[in-house]
Formats: C-alpha cells, structure tokens, sequence
C-alpha cells in the first residue's frame, strides 16, 4: 500500500511520517510533497491508495489537488488535514468526493490519525474487491489542533532525541529506496535534527549528503547505524555551537575596540550596536549573554580604568577626569568609581601618591 504525505509544512510532513506505525499498518511506500503540484506529480507516476493532504499549500492548493486526483485516480482515499475549521471547506470538497468521513474541531492523536488511516484502508480495501463497482475517492476529514500537536512531537533538545528523530528519518529512507539520496532537499533533513546548521552554513549539502550516504552504508547491523547517526548529530551540534563562537568573537572584538576608541565620548548602546550590524535590543543581550555583563556596566569598567592613568597626574582635577572618560558630571563619575574600586577617586589619588612617595607626608 502507498500514500502521499502532501503539506507545505517540513515538520507537519515528518510528524507523521515518523508517528504513525506504517508497517504495522501494511504500508510499503510513504511519499512526501511540498506543495499539490508535487503530489499531483507523484500520483501520476505511483498508483497511490491514500492521500494526506493539507488544504492551504502554495502552487496548488488541497481542494484542487482534490478535484484533480479524483478523476486522475478515484481509487485514491483523501485523508483532509487543514487548519481553516469552517464547513465551507469541506462543501467544496464534498463536489469533488461524495462520501464524508469528517472529525470537526478536535484535538487528533496519533491513536486517532491512525485510526483515520485504518478506515481509509477498509475503503481501499472494499473497493478493491469490488472492482467491478464505480470507484469514488472518499475524503476523511480532521481539524487543525493535530498539526500543532505534530510539531510538538518534533521539539527535541537532548541528543538521544535527536538520535531517536534521525533514526527513524533513516529507517523510513530505506523503506523509499534509494530515492531520498537524489534528493536536493537536504536542507530539510538537516532542519529535522539541526535547523540551526542552515544558519550558520555548517556543511554544504554536497558535503552533508557524502556524510549521510557513508553513515548508511557503513551501518551493517542496527546498533552500528544508531551510533553513526547519533555520531553525525553530535558533530553538527559542536560544529554549531563552534559556528556560533567564532560569530560572537568576531562582533564581541568589533563592539570592544569601537568602545576602547570612543570611551571619552557620550557612548550609546544603539550607536555600537549600529557599528557592529546589530539591533540595539538583540546587541544587548548578545553583548550580555557573552560577556556576563551588561553594555554599561563594561563601558564603566574601561572609563574607570582609564580614569586611573589619568588620576596618577597630581594636577588634574576630579572635573577634567570626568570629562576626558566620558562623564559630563564629576559627582556621577565619583559615585561610578566608588562603586567599581571601593574608594573615591581622590582616595586612589592618595593612595597612588603614598606609594610613589611613601617618605612624602
């Protein structure tokens, strides 16, 4: 038995290809499409038994694909996932298909998406012992709420998750064949287990697919192919989070130097953030998150370290420190350096004296 997966949606599409038990349900074939052209595509070229598909994709939407495949196949059985719960759609798909199985405005399980499947098989089933009968394709209806549950399916953070997700994308592989190695949507894989990679540019898909290929064929027994592909998932999360390092390196110099050259001025945050291609919000907590600290707090530390070279001069005065570090105020500047040192900055100057001059009272 065969069926096509058709959503718009990678993660809609791979929750249910890796929830639902196909071959304990007796499915042989599970084809995935993007969009209803890609679907109608492969209906023309595979006798499909069921088709899943969504009602809002891009290129063709579900209720043309509907209307299409039930003169092209009426064998087919459309199982209808959609997130528009109004019944006018399922009038418009009542002209193309005249029996209805629907379940309206209900939270689908996995139980109840296989159950749905389960009767799409019994109509398969029926109408292939009476073959003599006209064929109508029969759609089965669920709601929306399922969909939200399927991402979440796929929320993932510990490497054994990610294992678990890869290894069930790789099972489902070889169920198809070799067609998933001619795939160009490696991108779509990756984004399973590490969506992040695409980001940061981790591997070239070229690169990628040569990894994944080896992985397989490398793999003669089950618990050799869980440790490569558990392998590859560690690899591309430290790959990732060394990706993300050199990018924090590089804008954390950019903004430290811009704040060394310009301390004497009224520094903003928005005007280093600007400098180093950044939104003020997302600098600063990106400056924080890197640093421990906040953007004030560091500039306060380089004026305040400044302002100690420039205290070791005995004539200058509290004001003119203030003013060549950046402060227009010497009592702010006062309170700053107080805080940051512990004594006021006439207290350093003293103290820097006395050790200069220990014999001069």
């Amino acid at each position: 038995m065969k069926v096509v997966i058709a959503d718009d949606e990678v993660l809609v599409r791979k929750g249910i290809s890796m929830s639902i038990p196909w071959q304990e349900l007796g499915v042989d074939q599970v084809f995935e499409a993007g969009d209803g052209q890609q679907a109608l595509e492969i209906i023309e070229s595979n006798p499909i038994d069921i088709l899943l598909t969504d009602i809002r994709m891009p290129k063709m939407d579900g209720l043309e694909l509907l209307k299409r495949v039930s003169v092209m196949s009426p064998h087919t059985v459309n199982i209808v996932l959609s997130c528009v719960n109004d019944m006018e759609c399922v009038r418009q798909a009542m002209k193309f298909n005249k029996a209805v199985d629907y379940i309206p405005k209900l939270t689908m399980s996995t139980d109840e998406l296989t159950s749905v499947i389960r009767r799409a098989q019994t109509f398969v089933k029926d109408m292939q012992e009476n073959s003599d009968e006209k064929e109508e394709s029969l759609p089965l209806f669920f709601w929306a709420e399922s969909e939200a549950r399927l991402r979440r399916g796929l929320e993932y953070e510990t490497k054994e998750e990610l294992w678990k997700i890869l290894r069930e994308i790789f099972t489902e592989s070889r169920v198809l064949g070799t067609a998933w190695r001619k795939s160009t949507e490696w991108e779509e894989i990756v984004g399973v287990f590490a969506s992040a990679g695409k980001k940061y540019g981790i591997y070239e898909k070229d690169h990628l697919a040569g990894k994944l290929e080896r992985a397989l064929k490398q793999a003669a027994a089950q618990e050799e192919l869980e440790k490569e592909i558990l392998n590859l998932a560690s690899e591309i999360k430290e790959r990732i989070e060394e990706e993300k390092r050199k990018s924090y390196d590089t804008g954390i110099r950019a903004a430290l130097e811009y704040m060394g050259l310009n301390y004497k001025k009224n520094l903003k945050l928005g005007e280093v953030a600007e400098h180093v291609g950044m939104s003020e919000s997302y600098f600063s907590r990106y400056f924080k998150r890197v640093m421990g600290e906040g953007f004030s707090e560091y500039l306060n530390k380089i004026r305040v370290e400044k302002a100690k070279d420039l205290l070791k001069e005995q004539r200058i005065t509290m004001q003119e420190t203030a003013e060549r570090v950046g402060y227009s105020n010497a009592a702010y500047f006062t309170q700053i350096f107080k805080n940051l040192t512990g004594m006021s900055p006439k207290a350093f100057q003293k103290k820097i004296s006395g050790a200069r001059y220990p014999d001069d009272k």
